[in-house]
């Protein structure tokens, strides 16, 4: 079960289904593209227990399952990359355990930034999202729906866009290639703003944990979505 609430999965349709769909073959890498590859982190015993796990909590190590994962995540990244490429990751311990796994396989240093940290969750941190389903479901409701809504001590969605729209532009700035470990939220943040997709309908599009996800983006301004969620290397 993810660590963040995995919201209200509702159908997507063909258009968008195919815009993010899984491609079988690995991206190519076009000349003039700028190229995102967004690696959720692996597991950690909060992301094993259904815990909600976001900014300024616990900051959770990665569990031997996630050190597995992270291995496999990175073997899966190296076999995706040709050529110059840079490694950013999220300052949150999980993230930044599965972004060496990534730099040893890459021979890369990787770049903390903590404009892609997952949402803070405030008080709920470390909550079991069942019991809050069940408990708090209308709080939970506007968690999902009402991006101006933070929990006590915890951060709104619109305040998460805005510091993951911010290191999303570096990224771009940036041009070529780069490797980016973070959470699902972020990766989230980036899909909605290059497809278009509003915050009650991004839910439908999934991250598990160790997945990959590409996104290209053209001088001309076209974008485009090779994979999203890619598991294939996990076991």
């Amino acid at each position: 079960m993810p660590a963040e609430p995995a919201g209200p999965a509702g159908p997507v349709d063909p258009a968008e289904a195919t815009a993010v769909g899984e491609n079988p073959e690995p991206p190519s890498a076009p000349t003039g593209a700028t190229r995102l590859l967004l690696v959720r982190h692996a597991v950690t015993p909060y992301t094993e227990a259904g815990r909600v796990d976001g900014r300024g909590g616990a900051d959770p190590d990665l569990s031997e399952t996630g050190r597995q994962q992270a291995e496999q995540a990175a073997e899966a990244v190296r076999a995706l990359i040709e050529g110059e490429v840079r490694l950013v990751t999220s300052s949150l311990a999980r993230a930044r355990q599965t972004g060496d796994a990534v730099a040893a396989f890459l021979a890369v240093e990787p770049v903390v930034d903590d404009d892609w940290d997952e949402q803070s969750f405030g008080d709920w941190d470390g909550a079991v999202f069942t019991e809050l389903a069940e408990h708090q479901a209308d709080d939970l409701m506007k968690l999902w729906r009402d991006r101006d809504y933070r929990r006590p001590g915890g951060e709104s969605l619109a305040e998460l866009e805005t510091r993951v729209l911010r290191a999303y532009g570096k990224a771009l700035e940036a041009g070529g290639t780069t490797v980016v470990v973070t959470s699902r939220k972020p990766i989230l943040v980036v899909l909605a703003r290059v497809l278009g997709i509003d915050e009650e309908r991004f839910w439908a599009l999934l991250t598990d944990p160790a997945s990959l996800t590409a996104v290209e983006l053209w001088p001309d301004g076209r974008v485009s979505v090779p994979f999203v969620n890619r598991t294939s290397h996990l076991p």
